[in-house]
């Protein structure tokens, strides 16, 4: 933190440092919320094993 010697100064400086503090505590927050919206609709690659039926799409299938 810087230390000046006019109070405003010091009193602006700790105001944007708490601002700076709550922002990044807000983004944390959203980052987590997005994460979890966006993991509903994920599974697991490790659920599959050998002999497990899939689907494939033949989309990037390239066959001669």
């Amino acid at each position: 933190m810087v230390q000046t010697e006019i109070p405003q100064v010091e009193e602006f400086f700790i105001r944007i440092q708490k601002s700076w503090e709550q922002a990044t505590k807000t983004m944390e927050e959203a980052q987590k919320r997005i994460k979890k919206q966006f993991n509903k609709k994920r599974w697991n690659p490790q659920e599959l094993t050998v002999r497990n039926k899939v689907w494939l799409e033949n989309k990037n299938i390239h066959l001669n």
